[in-house]
This record gives structure tokens, C-alpha cells and sequence, in this order.
């Protein structure tokens, strides 16, 4: 099929820049080999310095020394201090893009973590003591607390900044519009979280499957199109799509006398932590903001939409007989993905980085959560909670070079971190320029939805301590229910005040 000019364009440009990956990819000449594991070691992901001109073009400082806050993630560091030829190729160039960042704007960067994921609040009275003296001229925080560190006047508006563009290719093309407040934007993220990408929900593909179960010939027969990539391209990639694919696909693979097992081969697997998506690929809202602030959708509250969405998914989830969903632990799924059991898993990108990508004889691919109607204008997803927002802080006492910063580690960030998580999701085959994974993986991440209710999540509980109201979607699939009138009966004003609530708060923000 014929691919546009633009994106061979940005295949080629992508893969000029892996193949400077050295020795890792030596091992990687042919499709059908195994590559070598490159997690302990490999060359640093050279910089793509020839694209279009930068506003941190003739940005240099006097060697001043600007201090960011930051938290420890779980998953991908944010922070590396020291390079080692045995770190792996990721932590390498997250040591890398520091490193350039500090040498191109001339600066020194004094970055200080501290414990701060969901279950350290301890963090945002941290970051809030340390403002009224300007300890920290930038701060990297876990999702969720952005929102904390909003309301409670930490976060300069990078609006105003003349050397943050957020239309560089690092910044997720719809954030600016998604997470702007009142006009103001008070945090950011995108390539300069290494974790984004990593939490990133996709669809991962067992290609073995798909030929032994007959799947693209289903494809050519009911949708008239050559394969699961076309499919994805074409904008035919819906659930109904994704579960008539799985239809017939079960098998007794651990031989436990017929019935149904968490060690038999299906077509679908996933968990409760993802099932938030079926929300997302419908393209639908929980809270939405323009001029006048923060409101509720009015596609939470429609509820023969939701009703019918909820018939769509929970209905082949549960009843099929051919997916397999585990309600709490994560481990199944992803274990059982990478035995060869299951032909579709939805999960997050990580999944591959900490298992698939080590996993000998399993060849697999990623396409993006699919569309609930494919008259939909693209794909849609929420990444997991546990990725990283950026602030500039109003207590800065560099807050220029601070936004710089920002810039300039979320441009090197592109080029290299980028990059090398791409290629450790994905073996070979993105190093390699197969353009189809090429193409779904920027698919993928284009798909990307900030959710104001999943950044805003602790602040839209029942009492302040109760139930999240942001999560009653998912709440209904797990009960395998698909009633939603009693939701919008029982949350719809107490949703409503808890976002005027916030308004209010953010109203009340200094200017600045």
C-alpha cells in the first residue's frame, strides 16, 4: 500500500538515527535473527541535528546553575548521573541527554530526587516548602501530583516562555490543547518523560498467531484490506474489529480437561488497569476546559452512549469465551503473552521492555488501542499513571533558563532516549526500518489523551478520601455491568462541585 511521502520522510529519518545504535545493531542484519540484548551495555543514540531550526538556536548561558526537584521512578530512571558502558542503552542516553542539554545551553543542572510516586504525598509539602525560598527553579514530578502542585501555586504558566515551542515533534501534538487551564499551561510532558512512552498503552501482536490463526486472510475477507497494519492505517481498527478477530481463537493449552484457564492460548488478554481505554478509544472526555475552566463532558453523562460502549466491550469480554481478562494481577497477561498463549494483549509498552523483548522465540509486534467507530478522526489511549510532568516553578530564581531547559532536554530527549526505547520494546525491527513497526509505533504514540480526571484523579474522590469518580467506568467492566444511568444519578452534581472546586482554586492563581 502506498505510504505518504511525509511519513517514508520520518521513517527514514528515524531509522538514519538508529542505525547509529553501533554495536547492538551488528547483531541485528536480518529480520529472522535474534538480536543481542543490549540492556547491559550498547552505544549512545546520536542526535539528529540536521532538523529544522530550533528557538534554543543561539541560546547560551553563562554557566549558571539552575536546581530541579525531581521524583524516583520505578520504572525508567529520569536521571542518570554518571555514564557506564554497563548501563543499558536507554539509561545511557538518559545520562546523554542531560549531559548535552548542560554543554549546549552551558548551564549546570543540580538535580536532587527525592522518593515521591502516588504513595510519597510527602513530596508535593516538600516541593511546597522549598518554593517560598526558591530552592528549585524546575521540578519533575509523578503525574498525578502536577495537579496537586497546580492548585497550590507551585507552577509558572510555560506559555509564556519565548523558548519553549510546543510544536516540536518532543511535545505530543495534542497536550497543549488537552492540559492548558484558564489559558495558562502549568506542566508538560512528552519525550522528556522517559516513562510516557514507556506507560504508553498499546496493543501488542503475537505474529506467529496471526498466521497460524488465519488472521489476515480474516482480514482480506471481512474488511478487504491486506493486513492488521492496513487495517490500523485505514481507520478500521475498531472493537468490533479486534474482537471478531479473536472469535474462535481458545485453546486447552494446559491441558486442564476444557475448561477455561488462565494457561490456555486466547485471543485477548488484558487487566483491569487497562481497561480504562475502551473509554479513550471512543474519544470520549471525563472533564473537558476551555476559557472559562473545568466542566464534566457531556459525553460522561450521555448515557445511552456509555451503555452502549459498555455493551460493546463487556459483553465479547466476558462472554465470548475467547479473552482473557484478569481483574487484578498484571503478571498473567503479560507472562502468558510472552509464553505464545495470546494472539492480542493490551498493555503498556512496558510490558515489552521488562519481558517480551527478553523473551527467546517470541515475535511480536504493537499496534494501537483500537477505535470504538471507525468513523473516528484517529486512535485514542491513556498511558498508565506512572510517568513523569515538568514544572517551572513560581519561586524560580532562573525561570528563563529553567523553560530552556525544559526545551532543550525534551529536544535531546527525541533524538536519543527516544529512540532506544523504541528499539528495546521492539528487538530489531524498528532498528531495522520495518516501517510498519516504524509507523505503528508513531501511531501509537500519537494516539496518546491527557485526561484532566486521571491528572486530576485525587482531587474527584467522594469526600475527599473515598472512592475515585474518575474511575467508575472502569469500575463497570470489571463487574462485567453495562448499566450507567445510576452513575450519573448518584456522581453527576457531586462531579460537578468537585470540579468547581477546582476552578476555584486555579482562579485564585497568581498571574504568572
Amino acid at each position: 500500500m502506498q505510504k505518504q511521502t511525509k511519513l517514508w520522510m520520518r521513517v527514514l529519518a528515524l531509522t538514519l538515527v538508529v542505525l547509529m545504535l553501533g554495536s547492538m545493531l551488528l547483531a541485528c542484519k536480518k529480520k529472522d535473527e535474534t538480536p543481542a540484548d543490549t540492556t547491559n551495555g550498547g552505544d549512545v543514540v546520536a542526535p539528529n541535528n540536521g532538523e529544522k531550526s530550533s528557538v534554543l538556536d543561539g541560546v547560551r548561558y553563562n554557566g549558571e546553575t539552575i536546581n530541579v526537584y525531581g521524583w524516583i521512578p520505578a520504572n525508567i530512571v529520569e536521571l542518570v548521573t554518571e555514564f557506564s558502558a554497563e548501563l543499558g542503552v536507554v539509561e545511557q542516553n538518559v545520562y546523554k541527554r542531560l549531559d548535552e542539554t548542560q554543554k549546549q545551553l552551558n548551564i549546570k543542572v543540580n538535580w536532587k530526587e527525592e522518593n515521591g510516586s502516588g504513595s510519597h504525598p510527602e513530596f508535593i509539602q516538600n516541593a511546597v516548602n522549598a518554593n517560598t525560598t526558591g530552592a528549585y527553579d524546575a521540578i519533575c514530578a509523578y503525574s498525578q501530583w502536577a495537579a496537586a502542585l497546580t492548585t497550590q501555586g507551585i507552577c509558572k504558566n510555560l506559555l509564556q516562555f519565548n523558548t519553549l515551542d510546543f510544536t516540536h515533534p518532543a511535545w505530543p501534538k495534542d497536550m497543549v490543547d488537552q492540559l492548558t487551564m484558564f489559558d495558562k499551561l502549568y506542566f508538560c510532558t512528552g519525550d522528556i518523560s522517559t516513562n510516557l512512552i514507556f506507560m504508553t498503552s498499546v496493543v501488542f501482536v503475537n505474529t506467529d498467531m496471526v498466521s497460524t490463526w488465519g488472521i489476515n486472510e480474516k482480514i482480506q475477507q471481512l474488511y478487504g484490506e491486506e493486513d492488521l497494519y492496513d487495517l490500523v492505517r485505514e481507520g478500521k481498527w475498531t472493537y468490533d474489529a479486534m474482537f471478531e478477530l479473536t472469535d474462535g481463537i481458545w485453546r486447552d493449552s494446559d491441558s486442564s480437561g476444557g475448561s477455561k484457564t488462565a494457561g490456555d492460548t486466547y485471543g485477548l488478554s488484558t487487566t483491569t488497569g487497562l481497561i480504562c481505554n475502551f473509554y479513550a478509544g471512543a474519544g470520549y472526555n471525563i472533564i473537558e476546559s476551555d476559557e472559562e475552566g473545568l466542566y464534566l463532558s457531556e459525553d460522561y453523562t450521555n448515557i445511552d452512549s456509555i451503555e452502549k460502549l459498555l455493551k460493546a466491550v463487556v459483553d465479547p469480554l466476558f462472554d465470548s469465551g475467547y479473552c482473557y481478562f484478569k481483574e487484578s494481577d498484571s503478571s498473567s497477561p503479560k507472562l502468558n503473552f510472552a509464553a505464545g498463549l495470546h494472539l492480542f494483549c493490551l498493555a503498556p509498552a512496558s510490558h515489552a521492555y521488562i519481558t517480551h523483548y527478553h523473551t527467546d522465540g517470541l515475535n511480536y509486534s504493537a499496534v494501537p488501542v483500537p477505535k470504538y467507530d471507525a468513523a473516528q478522526d484517529g486512535y485514542h489511549s491513556y498511558h498508565s499513571y506512572p510517568y513523569s510532568n515538568y514544572l517551572v516553578t513560581t519561586g524560580a530564581a532562573h525561570a528563563d533558563i529553567a523553560a530552556s531547559f525544559l526545551q532543550c532536554l525534551a529536544q535531546w530527549s527525541y533524538d536519543t532516549t527516544r529512540i532506544a526505547i523504541f528499539e528495546n520494546t521492539m528487538k530489531a525491527r524498528f532498528a531495522q526500518g520495518d516501517s510498519d513497526v516504524t509507523e505503528m509505533w508513531e501511531m501509537i504514540v500519537d494516539s496518546q489523551t491527557f485526561e484532566l480526571a486521571r491528572i486530576f484523579r485525587r482531587d474527584l474522590r467522594r469526600g475527599g478520601t473515598g472512592s475515585y469518580l474518575a474511575d467508575q467506568f472502569n469500575e463497570k467492566i470489571d463487574a462485567g455491568r453495562t448499566d450507567w444511568s445510576n452513575i450519573v444519578d448518584s456522581y453527576e452534581q457531586e462531579l460537578k462541585d468537585l470540579i468547581a472546586a477546582i476552578n476555584a482554586k486555579l482562579i485564585e492563581l497568581p498571574n504568572k
